[in-house]
Protein backbone atom coordinates (compact mmCIF):
# COMPACT_ATOMS: atom_id res chain seq x y z
CA UNK A 1 0.00 0.00 0.00
CA UNK A 2 3.20 2.34 0.66
CA UNK A 3 4.72 1.85 -2.60
CA UNK A 4 1.45 2.12 -4.19
CA UNK A 5 1.49 5.92 -2.41
CA UNK A 6 4.52 6.78 -3.16
CA UNK A 7 4.05 5.80 -6.48
CA UNK A 8 0.56 8.08 -7.40
CA UNK A 9 2.93 11.25 -5.50
CA UNK A 10 5.46 10.73 -7.98
CA UNK A 11 3.25 10.43 -10.62
CA UNK A 12 1.14 13.30 -9.71
CA UNK A 13 4.77 15.34 -9.75
CA UNK A 14 5.10 14.57 -13.10
CA UNK A 15 2.06 15.67 -14.17
CA UNK A 16 2.02 18.68 -12.61
CA UNK A 17 5.33 19.45 -13.52
CA UNK A 18 4.16 18.41 -17.30
CA UNK A 19 3.23 21.82 -18.62
CA UNK A 20 6.27 23.33 -17.73
CA UNK A 21 8.65 20.71 -19.04
CA UNK A 22 6.41 21.13 -22.27
CA UNK A 23 6.90 24.46 -22.14
CA UNK A 24 10.78 24.19 -21.86
CA UNK A 25 11.08 21.95 -24.76
CA UNK A 26 8.99 23.73 -26.76
CA UNK A 27 11.30 26.84 -26.39
CA UNK A 28 14.40 24.58 -26.61
CA UNK A 29 13.15 22.99 -29.76
CA UNK A 30 10.76 25.17 -31.58
CA UNK A 31 9.47 24.33 -34.83
CA UNK A 32 11.76 25.75 -37.83
CA UNK A 33 10.78 28.54 -39.81
CA UNK A 34 10.01 27.58 -43.72
CA UNK A 35 13.17 27.87 -45.54
CA UNK A 36 13.38 27.80 -48.94
CA UNK A 37 15.78 25.65 -50.65
CA UNK A 38 19.16 26.57 -51.46
CA UNK A 39 19.04 25.23 -55.19
CA UNK A 40 15.03 25.13 -56.54
CA UNK A 41 14.20 22.23 -58.87
CA UNK A 42 13.44 25.10 -62.12
CA UNK A 43 13.64 22.21 -64.58
CA UNK A 44 11.47 22.42 -67.70
CA UNK A 45 7.64 20.42 -66.70
CA UNK A 46 7.89 17.27 -68.15
CA UNK A 47 5.34 16.52 -70.85
CA UNK A 48 4.10 13.74 -73.21
CA UNK A 49 5.20 13.69 -76.51
CA UNK A 50 2.73 16.24 -78.27
CA UNK A 51 1.64 16.52 -82.18
CA UNK A 52 0.78 19.35 -83.86
CA UNK A 53 -0.67 19.41 -87.13
CA UNK A 54 -2.35 22.42 -89.06
CA UNK A 55 -5.07 21.46 -91.60
CA UNK A 56 -5.52 22.64 -94.99
CA UNK A 57 -8.46 25.11 -93.51
CA UNK A 58 -6.26 26.39 -90.94
CA UNK A 59 -7.25 24.31 -87.74
CA UNK A 60 -4.86 23.83 -85.47
CA UNK A 61 -4.59 20.47 -83.87
CA UNK A 62 -3.06 18.77 -80.87
CA UNK A 63 -2.56 15.57 -79.91
CA UNK A 64 -1.80 15.04 -76.38
CA UNK A 65 -1.33 11.47 -75.26
CA UNK A 66 -1.77 9.43 -71.95
CA UNK A 67 -2.98 6.27 -71.99
CA UNK A 68 -3.28 5.57 -68.07
CA UNK A 69 -6.94 5.38 -68.07
CA UNK A 70 -9.12 4.58 -71.74
CA UNK A 71 -10.52 8.12 -72.28
CA UNK A 72 -10.67 11.00 -74.80
CA UNK A 73 -11.34 14.41 -74.55
CA UNK A 74 -11.99 16.55 -77.60
CA UNK A 75 -11.72 20.62 -76.90
CA UNK A 76 -12.60 22.83 -79.34
CA UNK A 77 -11.81 26.34 -78.39
CA UNK A 78 -12.19 29.32 -80.28
CA UNK A 79 -10.72 32.84 -79.50
CA UNK A 80 -13.51 34.63 -79.43
CA UNK A 81 -15.47 36.10 -75.94
CA UNK A 82 -17.48 38.60 -75.07
CA UNK A 83 -14.87 41.25 -76.74
CA UNK A 84 -16.90 40.13 -79.97
CA UNK A 85 -20.22 41.06 -78.69
CA UNK A 86 -21.82 43.80 -80.11
CA UNK A 87 -21.75 46.95 -77.88
CA UNK A 88 -25.34 47.06 -77.36
CA UNK A 89 -25.96 43.16 -77.51
CA UNK A 90 -23.65 41.79 -74.67
CA UNK A 91 -24.66 38.00 -74.07
CA UNK A 92 -24.86 36.79 -77.41
CA UNK A 93 -21.54 35.14 -77.63
CA UNK A 94 -22.44 32.72 -74.46
CA UNK A 95 -26.32 32.19 -76.40
CA UNK A 96 -24.82 31.31 -79.63
CA UNK A 97 -22.28 28.47 -77.73
CA UNK A 98 -25.14 27.43 -75.18
CA UNK A 99 -27.56 27.08 -77.92
CA UNK A 100 -25.36 24.60 -79.73
CA UNK A 101 -26.34 21.64 -78.25
CA UNK A 102 -29.97 22.46 -78.60
CA UNK A 103 -30.55 21.11 -81.81
CA UNK A 104 -28.90 20.05 -85.72
CA UNK A 105 -30.05 19.19 -88.45
CA UNK A 106 -30.02 15.70 -88.07
CA UNK A 107 -30.71 15.75 -83.98
CA UNK A 108 -32.14 17.53 -81.85
CA UNK A 109 -31.82 18.70 -77.95
CA UNK A 110 -33.07 15.53 -76.79
CA UNK A 111 -30.81 13.21 -79.25
CA UNK A 112 -28.33 15.25 -78.82
CA UNK A 113 -28.03 14.37 -74.88
CA UNK A 114 -29.39 10.63 -75.22
CA UNK A 115 -26.74 9.80 -77.37
CA UNK A 116 -23.89 11.00 -75.22
CA UNK A 117 -25.51 9.69 -72.80
CA UNK A 118 -25.83 6.25 -73.75
CA UNK A 119 -22.23 6.10 -73.90
CA UNK A 120 -21.24 7.77 -70.63
CA UNK A 121 -20.00 10.54 -71.88
CA UNK A 122 -20.58 14.23 -71.94
CA UNK A 123 -21.03 17.38 -74.13
CA UNK A 124 -20.76 20.73 -73.25
CA UNK A 125 -20.06 24.46 -74.10
CA UNK A 126 -19.62 27.92 -73.10
CA UNK A 127 -18.21 31.18 -73.43
CA UNK A 128 -16.56 33.75 -71.35
CA UNK A 129 -14.96 37.43 -71.92
CA UNK A 130 -11.98 35.72 -73.82
CA UNK A 131 -13.13 32.41 -75.89
CA UNK A 132 -16.08 30.16 -76.79
CA UNK A 133 -15.19 25.95 -76.08
CA UNK A 134 -17.06 22.98 -76.86
CA UNK A 135 -15.84 19.90 -74.84
CA UNK A 136 -16.68 16.27 -75.46
CA UNK A 137 -15.27 13.49 -73.36
CA UNK A 138 -15.80 9.89 -74.54
CA UNK A 139 -14.48 6.44 -74.04
CA UNK A 140 -11.62 5.97 -76.36
CA UNK A 141 -13.61 2.95 -78.13
CA UNK A 142 -16.35 5.61 -78.51
CA UNK A 143 -14.61 8.62 -80.09
CA UNK A 144 -15.68 7.93 -83.48
CA UNK A 145 -19.59 9.23 -81.81
CA UNK A 146 -17.05 12.15 -79.91
CA UNK A 147 -15.95 13.34 -83.18
CA UNK A 148 -19.63 13.08 -84.81
CA UNK A 149 -21.50 14.83 -81.82
CA UNK A 150 -18.80 17.89 -81.96
CA UNK A 151 -18.63 17.97 -85.65
CA UNK A 152 -22.77 18.38 -85.79
CA UNK A 153 -23.29 21.05 -83.07
CA UNK A 154 -20.53 22.88 -84.75
CA UNK A 155 -21.06 22.82 -88.02
CA UNK A 156 -25.35 22.08 -88.17
CA UNK A 157 -26.85 23.73 -85.52
CA UNK A 158 -30.39 25.12 -86.32
CA UNK A 159 -31.28 27.09 -83.38
CA UNK A 160 -34.69 26.35 -82.91
CA UNK A 161 -37.41 29.46 -81.33
CA UNK A 162 -38.04 27.32 -78.59
CA UNK A 163 -34.98 26.68 -77.77
CA UNK A 164 -34.06 30.29 -77.95
CA UNK A 165 -36.85 31.04 -75.95
CA UNK A 166 -36.29 28.65 -73.07
CA UNK A 167 -32.04 29.51 -72.72
CA UNK A 168 -33.60 33.17 -72.89
CA UNK A 169 -35.76 32.61 -70.04
CA UNK A 170 -33.12 30.92 -67.88
CA UNK A 171 -30.37 33.50 -68.79
CA UNK A 172 -32.97 36.03 -67.55
CA UNK A 173 -33.47 33.98 -64.25
CA UNK A 174 -29.98 33.70 -63.34
CA UNK A 175 -29.43 37.56 -64.06
CA UNK A 176 -32.27 38.33 -61.70
CA UNK A 177 -31.09 35.90 -59.02
CA UNK A 178 -27.56 37.60 -59.07
CA UNK A 179 -29.22 41.15 -57.83
CA UNK A 180 -29.16 39.95 -54.31
CA UNK A 181 -25.92 39.02 -54.34
CA UNK A 182 -23.35 41.90 -53.59
CA UNK A 183 -20.62 40.44 -54.94
CA UNK A 184 -22.18 39.89 -57.84
CA UNK A 185 -23.34 43.34 -58.21
CA UNK A 186 -20.05 44.71 -57.29
CA UNK A 187 -18.17 43.16 -60.29
CA UNK A 188 -20.62 44.04 -62.92
CA UNK A 189 -20.52 47.61 -61.44
CA UNK A 190 -16.85 47.75 -61.22
CA UNK A 191 -16.34 46.23 -64.66
CA UNK A 192 -18.49 49.25 -66.23
CA UNK A 193 -17.14 51.70 -64.14
CA UNK A 194 -13.39 50.63 -64.95
CA UNK A 195 -13.76 49.76 -68.81
CA UNK A 196 -16.49 52.17 -69.67
CA UNK A 197 -18.38 51.68 -73.05
CA UNK A 198 -16.84 48.77 -73.76
CA UNK A 199 -17.67 44.70 -74.41
CA UNK A 200 -15.49 44.25 -70.96
CA UNK A 201 -17.64 46.54 -69.48
CA UNK A 202 -20.37 44.33 -69.27
CA UNK A 203 -21.40 40.55 -68.21
CA UNK A 204 -20.23 38.20 -70.95
CA UNK A 205 -23.39 36.61 -70.11
CA UNK A 206 -25.45 39.55 -70.87
CA UNK A 207 -28.10 42.19 -69.43
CA UNK A 208 -31.93 41.31 -68.51
CA UNK A 209 -32.30 44.12 -71.82
CA UNK A 210 -29.52 42.94 -73.84
CA UNK A 211 -31.40 39.23 -73.34
CA UNK A 212 -34.89 40.28 -74.37
CA UNK A 213 -33.66 41.85 -77.33
CA UNK A 214 -30.94 39.19 -78.91
CA UNK A 215 -33.14 37.86 -81.85
CA UNK A 216 -32.24 34.47 -83.95
CA UNK A 217 -31.26 36.38 -86.80
CA UNK A 218 -28.58 38.30 -84.62
CA UNK A 219 -27.29 34.45 -83.34
CA UNK A 220 -27.94 32.63 -86.72
CA UNK A 221 -25.02 35.79 -87.73
CA UNK A 222 -23.06 35.79 -85.02
CA UNK A 223 -22.39 31.60 -85.16
CA UNK A 224 -21.51 32.39 -89.10
CA UNK A 225 -19.04 34.94 -88.11
CA UNK A 226 -17.02 33.64 -85.62
CA UNK A 227 -17.32 29.92 -85.87
CA UNK A 228 -14.23 29.35 -88.51
CA UNK A 229 -11.71 26.70 -88.34
CA UNK A 230 -9.29 29.41 -89.07
CA UNK A 231 -8.76 30.72 -85.56
CA UNK A 232 -9.92 27.74 -83.89
CA UNK A 233 -7.43 25.24 -82.00
CA UNK A 234 -8.63 21.60 -81.25
CA UNK A 235 -6.51 19.39 -78.64
CA UNK A 236 -7.46 16.08 -78.25
CA UNK A 237 -6.49 14.69 -74.62
CA UNK A 238 -6.44 10.74 -73.43
CA UNK A 239 -6.17 7.76 -74.46
CA UNK A 240 -6.13 7.38 -78.26
CA UNK A 241 -4.26 6.08 -81.51
CA UNK A 242 -2.50 8.74 -83.51
CA UNK A 243 -2.93 7.31 -87.05
CA UNK A 244 -6.49 6.37 -86.46
CA UNK A 245 -7.43 9.59 -84.74
CA UNK A 246 -5.52 12.26 -87.56
CA UNK A 247 -8.31 9.92 -90.10
CA UNK A 248 -10.80 11.15 -87.50
CA UNK A 249 -9.83 15.08 -87.68
CA UNK A 250 -9.48 14.64 -91.20
CA UNK A 251 -13.35 13.15 -91.45
CA UNK A 252 -15.19 15.19 -89.45
CA UNK A 253 -13.20 18.57 -89.98
CA UNK A 254 -11.34 17.98 -92.81
CA UNK A 255 -14.11 20.13 -95.10
CA UNK A 256 -15.07 22.36 -92.61
CA UNK A 257 -15.35 25.95 -94.96
CA UNK A 258 -15.36 29.57 -92.82
CA UNK A 259 -14.43 32.92 -93.46
CA UNK A 260 -11.38 34.91 -92.20
CA UNK A 261 -10.57 34.64 -88.46
CA UNK A 262 -12.95 37.40 -87.30
CA UNK A 263 -11.51 40.63 -85.62
CA UNK A 264 -13.02 42.62 -82.66
CA UNK A 265 -14.67 45.53 -83.39
CA UNK A 266 -13.55 47.51 -79.88
CA UNK A 267 -10.85 49.10 -79.27
CA UNK A 268 -8.37 48.33 -76.46
CA UNK A 269 -9.80 49.97 -73.71
CA UNK A 270 -7.95 53.02 -72.14
CA UNK A 271 -7.05 53.70 -68.69
CA UNK A 272 -9.22 56.19 -66.69
CA UNK A 273 -8.66 59.28 -64.76
CA UNK A 274 -7.71 58.16 -60.88
CA UNK A 275 -9.67 59.51 -58.12
CA UNK A 276 -12.95 58.76 -58.78
CA UNK A 277 -15.26 56.51 -56.89
CA UNK A 278 -18.49 55.07 -57.65
CA UNK A 279 -20.71 54.28 -54.62
CA UNK A 280 -23.39 51.90 -55.56
CA UNK A 281 -26.09 51.80 -52.50
CA UNK A 282 -27.37 48.99 -50.68
CA UNK A 283 -29.51 50.34 -48.26
CA UNK A 284 -29.48 47.06 -46.73
CA UNK A 285 -26.09 46.16 -46.63
CA UNK A 286 -24.24 45.40 -43.48
CA UNK A 287 -20.60 44.53 -45.59
CA UNK A 288 -19.49 46.76 -48.16
CA UNK A 289 -17.77 45.24 -51.10
CA UNK A 290 -14.59 47.11 -52.14
CA UNK A 291 -12.92 46.94 -56.04
CA UNK A 292 -10.18 49.09 -56.71
CA UNK A 293 -7.89 49.81 -59.69
CA UNK A 294 -6.99 50.74 -63.42
CA UNK A 295 -6.42 49.93 -66.62
CA UNK A 296 -3.13 48.08 -67.24
CA UNK A 297 -2.34 46.38 -70.07
CA UNK A 298 -2.76 43.00 -71.96
CA UNK A 299 -2.31 39.91 -70.25
CA UNK A 300 0.96 38.72 -71.46
CA UNK A 301 2.80 41.94 -70.14
CA UNK A 302 5.49 41.52 -72.77
CA UNK A 303 9.01 41.50 -71.23
CA UNK A 304 7.61 42.46 -67.79
CA UNK A 305 5.73 38.81 -67.28
CA UNK A 306 7.78 37.13 -64.99
CA UNK A 307 8.82 40.04 -62.34
CA UNK A 308 5.04 41.33 -62.58
CA UNK A 309 3.50 37.88 -61.58
CA UNK A 310 5.83 37.45 -58.68
CA UNK A 311 5.30 41.10 -57.42
CA UNK A 312 1.84 40.82 -57.57
CA UNK A 313 1.80 37.28 -55.84
CA UNK A 314 4.45 39.06 -52.83
CA UNK A 315 1.53 42.03 -52.96
CA UNK A 316 -2.11 40.44 -53.24
CA UNK A 317 -2.26 37.42 -55.58
CA UNK A 318 -0.40 34.89 -53.36
CA UNK A 319 -3.12 34.71 -50.89
CA UNK A 320 -1.65 34.07 -47.04
CA UNK A 321 1.69 34.36 -48.30
CA UNK A 322 0.62 38.13 -49.40
CA UNK A 323 1.04 41.79 -48.21
CA UNK A 324 -2.32 42.00 -48.03
CA UNK A 325 -3.74 39.23 -46.82
CA UNK A 326 -0.88 39.67 -43.56
CA UNK A 327 -2.32 42.84 -42.77
CA UNK A 328 -6.14 42.98 -42.97
CA UNK A 329 -6.98 39.36 -42.51
CA UNK A 330 -4.57 38.07 -40.11
CA UNK A 331 -3.28 40.82 -37.94
CA UNK A 332 -6.44 42.87 -37.98
CA UNK A 333 -9.23 40.59 -38.80
CA UNK A 334 -11.03 42.95 -41.14
CA UNK A 335 -11.67 40.75 -43.87
CA UNK A 336 -11.81 36.36 -44.59
CA UNK A 337 -10.11 37.59 -48.04
CA UNK A 338 -8.19 40.06 -50.31
CA UNK A 339 -6.76 39.28 -53.63
CA UNK A 340 -4.79 41.25 -56.03
CA UNK A 341 -4.54 40.08 -59.83
CA UNK A 342 -4.39 41.48 -63.48
CA UNK A 343 -8.05 40.42 -65.74
CA UNK A 344 -7.13 37.98 -68.16
CA UNK A 345 -8.24 39.62 -71.30
CA UNK A 346 -6.96 39.61 -74.68
CA UNK A 347 -6.99 43.58 -74.83
CA UNK A 348 -6.00 45.76 -72.22
CA UNK A 349 -7.02 44.48 -68.90
CA UNK A 350 -7.55 45.91 -65.52
CA UNK A 351 -5.32 45.44 -62.65
CA UNK A 352 -7.52 44.77 -59.63
CA UNK A 353 -7.65 44.70 -55.91
CA UNK A 354 -10.93 42.98 -54.45
CA UNK A 355 -12.27 42.60 -50.87
CA UNK A 356 -14.87 43.23 -48.56
CA UNK A 357 -15.08 44.23 -44.58
CA UNK A 358 -18.32 44.58 -42.12
CA UNK A 359 -19.57 49.10 -42.71
CA UNK A 360 -17.94 50.45 -40.41
CA UNK A 361 -14.50 48.93 -40.91
CA UNK A 362 -14.65 50.88 -44.18
CA UNK A 363 -12.31 53.29 -44.33
CA UNK A 364 -9.96 51.54 -42.02
CA UNK A 365 -9.68 48.41 -44.33
CA UNK A 366 -9.05 51.44 -47.81
CA UNK A 367 -6.37 53.32 -46.04
CA UNK A 368 -4.51 49.81 -44.81
CA UNK A 369 -4.65 48.41 -48.60
CA UNK A 370 -3.47 52.01 -49.22
CA UNK A 371 -0.51 52.00 -46.92
CA UNK A 372 0.61 48.36 -47.69
CA UNK A 373 0.88 50.31 -51.39
CA UNK A 374 2.53 52.72 -50.33
CA UNK A 375 5.04 50.36 -47.97
CA UNK A 376 6.25 48.42 -51.17
CA UNK A 377 6.65 50.80 -53.49
CA UNK A 378 9.11 53.26 -51.54
CA UNK A 379 10.58 50.44 -49.29
CA UNK A 380 10.03 47.23 -51.30
CA UNK A 381 10.02 43.55 -50.57
CA UNK A 382 12.55 41.86 -48.38
CA UNK A 383 14.73 38.69 -49.81
CA UNK A 384 13.27 36.12 -47.93
CA UNK A 385 9.42 37.19 -49.37
CA UNK A 386 10.89 36.38 -53.07
CA UNK A 387 12.39 33.22 -52.06
CA UNK A 388 9.81 32.17 -50.42
CA UNK A 389 7.24 32.90 -53.44
CA UNK A 390 9.68 31.69 -56.32
CA UNK A 391 10.01 28.29 -54.21
CA UNK A 392 5.78 28.19 -54.25
CA UNK A 393 5.69 29.52 -58.29
CA UNK A 394 8.64 26.64 -59.15
CA UNK A 395 7.07 24.08 -57.15
CA UNK A 396 3.99 24.17 -57.64
CA UNK A 397 3.35 24.90 -61.43
CA UNK A 398 3.80 21.44 -62.72
CA UNK A 399 0.53 20.95 -60.75
CA UNK A 400 -1.52 22.50 -63.78
CA UNK A 401 0.46 19.57 -66.16
CA UNK A 402 -0.78 16.81 -64.22
CA UNK A 403 -3.78 15.75 -66.40
CA UNK A 404 -4.23 15.96 -70.81
CA UNK A 405 -7.12 17.92 -70.04
CA UNK A 406 -5.12 20.49 -67.83
CA UNK A 407 -2.17 20.40 -70.82
CA UNK A 408 -5.01 20.72 -73.29
CA UNK A 409 -6.35 23.85 -71.71
CA UNK A 410 -2.91 25.07 -70.96
CA UNK A 411 -1.77 24.78 -74.98
CA UNK A 412 -4.82 26.89 -75.67
CA UNK A 413 -4.88 29.28 -73.19
CA UNK A 414 -1.20 30.39 -73.85
CA UNK A 415 -2.38 30.54 -77.34
CA UNK A 416 -5.08 32.37 -76.68
CA UNK A 417 -3.01 35.20 -74.63
CA UNK A 418 -0.40 35.26 -77.40
CA UNK A 419 2.50 33.98 -75.01
CA UNK A 420 3.96 32.33 -78.07
CA UNK A 421 5.18 28.73 -78.62
CA UNK A 422 3.50 26.51 -75.86
CA UNK A 423 5.84 24.01 -75.59
CA UNK A 424 8.36 26.52 -75.01
CA UNK A 425 6.55 28.82 -72.97
CA UNK A 426 6.05 25.99 -70.19
CA UNK A 427 9.38 24.56 -70.72
CA UNK A 428 11.33 28.04 -70.06
CA UNK A 429 8.84 28.92 -67.25
CA UNK A 430 9.88 27.75 -64.01
CA UNK A 431 13.85 28.95 -65.12
CA UNK A 432 12.13 32.33 -65.76
CA UNK A 433 10.70 32.55 -62.28
CA UNK A 434 14.39 31.47 -60.93
CA UNK A 435 15.94 34.06 -62.91
CA UNK A 436 13.68 37.19 -61.22
CA UNK A 437 15.72 39.90 -59.04
CA UNK A 438 14.72 41.63 -55.81
CA UNK A 439 15.57 44.67 -57.84
CA UNK A 440 13.59 43.36 -60.73
CA UNK A 441 10.36 42.72 -58.22
CA UNK A 442 10.69 46.35 -56.97
CA UNK A 443 10.78 47.96 -59.87
CA UNK A 444 7.62 45.98 -60.77
CA UNK A 445 5.79 47.09 -57.74
CA UNK A 446 6.95 50.99 -58.75
CA UNK A 447 6.06 50.69 -62.24
CA UNK A 448 2.39 49.20 -61.81
CA UNK A 449 1.33 50.46 -58.59
CA UNK A 450 -0.16 53.35 -59.03
CA UNK A 451 -2.16 54.83 -55.87
CA UNK A 452 -2.47 57.89 -58.05
CA UNK A 453 -4.45 56.00 -61.20
CA UNK A 454 -7.12 54.27 -58.55
CA UNK A 455 -10.37 54.25 -59.21
CA UNK A 456 -12.79 52.73 -56.77
CA UNK A 457 -16.31 50.74 -56.83
CA UNK A 458 -17.61 50.32 -53.04
CA UNK A 459 -21.32 48.59 -52.53
CA UNK A 460 -22.73 49.06 -49.02
CA UNK A 461 -25.31 51.54 -47.00
CA UNK A 462 -24.44 54.89 -48.26
CA UNK A 463 -25.79 56.53 -45.40
CA UNK A 464 -23.08 55.15 -43.66
CA UNK A 465 -20.14 55.66 -45.78
CA UNK A 466 -20.48 58.28 -48.34
CA UNK A 467 -18.50 60.80 -46.64
CA UNK A 468 -15.67 58.38 -45.93
CA UNK A 469 -15.98 57.43 -49.40
CA UNK A 470 -14.90 61.40 -50.51
CA UNK A 471 -11.58 61.09 -48.88
CA UNK A 472 -10.50 58.65 -51.77
CA UNK A 473 -11.82 61.07 -54.32
CA UNK A 474 -15.07 62.83 -56.66
CA UNK A 475 -17.61 60.24 -55.47
CA UNK A 476 -20.87 59.60 -58.23
CA UNK A 477 -23.51 57.53 -55.84
CA UNK A 478 -25.83 54.99 -57.87
CA UNK A 479 -29.17 53.35 -56.41
CA UNK A 480 -28.51 49.38 -56.46
CA UNK A 481 -30.81 48.98 -58.87
CA UNK A 482 -28.86 49.70 -61.29
CA UNK A 483 -26.98 46.75 -61.04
Amino acid sequence: MKRFVTHLLMLGLILAAMPTMAQEMMDNDPVPEYTPPAMLDASPVELPKITKDVLKNGLTVYYIPQHEVPMTALRLNFPTGSLFNPIDKPGLTDMVAELLTKGTKERSAIDIAEEIDFVGGSISTGAGNNSTYIVTEVMSRDLDLGFDLMSDVILNPTFPEEEIGRVKTQSISNLMAQKDDPGAIAGRAWAKWVYGEHPYGYPSSGTIESIQEISRDDIVAQHERLYTPKSATLAISGDFDLKKTRKLVKKYFGKWDGGAAPQPTAEPAQRGEGGKVLLVDKSDAVQTQIRMGYILGPYNMGDDLYAFRVMDYLYGGGSFASRLMDRVRNDLGLTYGIYSYIEARQQNGSYTIQTSTRTEATEQMIDEILAIMDQVTTEGFTQEELDEAKSYMIGAYPRQFETPAQIANQFQSLLLFDFGDPAQFIADYRQNIQQVTLEQVNAMAKKYLLKDQLRMTVVGKADDISEVMAKYGDVETVSVEEY
